[in-house]
């Protein structure tokens, strides 16, 4: 099989606790899960059809790749080292949030390996396009201002606007409107006949309600198009696909999302 010229980045697919921390670790496998990006290892997993694919295998809470290296806690208790969930459960257990050195290890050992792999990718001449792939809640979590609200099926994210143009805060885009668009258009083919259990806002929107985050501001405007793509986990973690008490998804359902995502990033890549 000819591999296509993507590089696919999975920063929040994680199903594992590092092992420096296991002992003062306090989320439950419940909630580890519901905090990160689940599945998406799996749902993303173009490993053999593409150039390069990245995956972290440590829950999103362990560090967070998609933070700035300094954006942390307890300042930010959501930040590359967390105190607190995105639904504002505690982390670690009373007063034993990773001190300093721990810090630095967890940086070292888990956050900079990650990135020095993206930015080589940046030295690659078959790489026409990259995407970093992640999932998000149905509804707006606890740590949103807007808890609550439904979000929509995918959300493409280039830093721009809802039109995929150059807008504040970060006054430029990693990826031109005319890819974005014609990706949202992909998308709404293939995801246009997806019956959910809530209503939702749309079926694809472009940078509402994620615009890109870290990995986004440090791959784009560096030589080829970049997208972050966040899809709804009610496509996946709802009945009839989902066992809340097992966390047991449908392999047939995740197989049929990867098959769909597929299409899209395929059928944009062909047409850059």
């Amino acid at each position: 099989m000819i591999k296509q010229p993507v590089l696919i980045s999975i920063p929040h697919g994680g199903w594992k606790v590092a092992e420096e921390i296991k002992d003062i670790w306090a989320l439950s496998p419940e909630d580890a899960f519901h905090d990160g990006d689940p599945l998406t290892s799996q749902i993303y997993d173009f490993s053999d059809r593409v150039s390069v694919q990245i995956i972290m295998e440590y829950y999103r809470a362990v560090v967070d790749l998609n933070r700035q290296p300094d954006d942390i806690a307890p300042k930010n208790p959501d930040g590359v080292i967390k105190s607190h969930t995105c639904y504002k459960v505690e982390v670690y257990k009373p007063n034993r949030l990773p001190d300093e050195d721990l810090k630095s290890i967890l940086l070292e050992k888990y956050y900079f390996p990650y990135h020095k792999q993206l930015q080589n990718c940046l030295k690659l001449d078959d790489i026409r396009m990259g995407f970093d792939c992640h999932s998000m809640a149905a509804v707006s979590p606890p740590i949103d201002d807007n808890v609550g609200t439904p979000r929509p099926l995918i959300c493409l994210g280039n830093l721009g606007n809802g039109q995929g143009q150059v807008s504040e805060p970060h006054n430029r885009i990693t990826c031109d409107p005319g890819i974005l668009h014609l990706m949202r258009d992909e998308f709404l083919r293939v995801f246009q006949h997806e019956d959910v259990d809530i209503e939702i806002p749309a079926i694809c929107t472009m940078n509402i309600p994620f615009e890109g985050g870290y990995i986004t501001r440090q791959m784009g405007n560096k030589g080829f198009p970049f997208i972050q793509i966040e899809m709804s986990r009610v496509l996946y973690l709802t009945e009839p696909y989902f066992d809340e008490d097992t966390l047991r998804v449908d392999e047939k359902r995740i197989k049929d999302l990867n098959q769909k995502v597929w299409q899209v990033l395929k059928n944009t890549v062909i047409n850059l």
